[in-house]
């Protein structure tokens, strides 16, 4: 049984200026921020981003948007799965070793008490509305690698930022506002409101994690 209780209870909406709205709930709080803690990048990137993808895709859960993209956290990368069982597409391969399948089993476990402080700080910001986005229009994103490959296939994609994993976009973002997506809260105001008030903030943050170096990580 997980924790989910102790996630805050005034939750946001992803709305979008195309008129999607998806009412964000405790159990894609508890998914989202396994996602973020263990994916190799920006905590708010990635979070922005899987909003982004959701409003593109006018999808109607955030927890399966999340646990379909996030390797880490996916089941078709468990031991069980179709990639690592017994016959799986990469069974043998690095890509399910003993050590990324024991983390899995981990990130796909832990509960809302033992995400780290830093993770459950920016995700609680980002579901009560109150992160700024550092990637408009990002609606993807993997570690150098894979994502290399893919603008390979899609030249149409742009890079946004990276930051241990790259964030791009995907061609239905491309001309999209830097407002398209916000995250309304309980107050009734998005996420632009404390952009305005927190963005020199935002890009000192910005500027110190891009000069850290991060190992890159094979991404779903």
């Amino acid at each position: 049984m997980t924790d989910i209780s102790r996630i805050p209870p005034s939750l946001s909406k992803i709305t979008s200026k195309s008129g999607y709205s998806y009412q964000i709930t405790p159990d894609d709080v508890l998914w989202l921020a396994r996602s973020v803690q263990f994916e190799a990048g920006n905590y708010a990137a990635t979070a922005w981003t899987y909003a982004q993808r959701m409003a593109m895709a006018r999808s109607r859960s955030l927890k399966a948007m999340v646990m379909a993209h996030s390797q880490p956290i996916n089941p078709i990368w468990r031991r069980d799965g179709s990639k690592c069982r017994p016959g799986g597409t990469y069974h043998g391969r690095d890509e399910c070793s003993e050590s990324r399948l024991t983390a899995r089993d981990r990130a796909a476990s832990l509960p809302w008490s033992q995400v780290r402080p830093e993770v459950r700080d920016v995700v609680v910001k980002f579901v009560t509305g109150k992160l700024p986005n550092p990637v408009p229009r990002a609606a993807n994103f993997a570690n150098a690698p894979v994502t290399q490959g893919y603008l390979s296939r899609n030249p149409e994609s742009r890079v946004i930022l990276r930051d241990g994993n790259w964030y791009i976009t995907e061609d239905a973002t491309n001309d999209w506002p830097d407002d398209f997506v916000t995250i309304t809260g309980s107050s009734g105001k998005s996420a632009l409101f404390f952009t305005l008030l927190a963005g020199p903030a935002m890009v000192l943050y910005l500027i110190y994690r891009r000069r850290k170096k991060l190992l890159p990580r094979l991404a779903g």
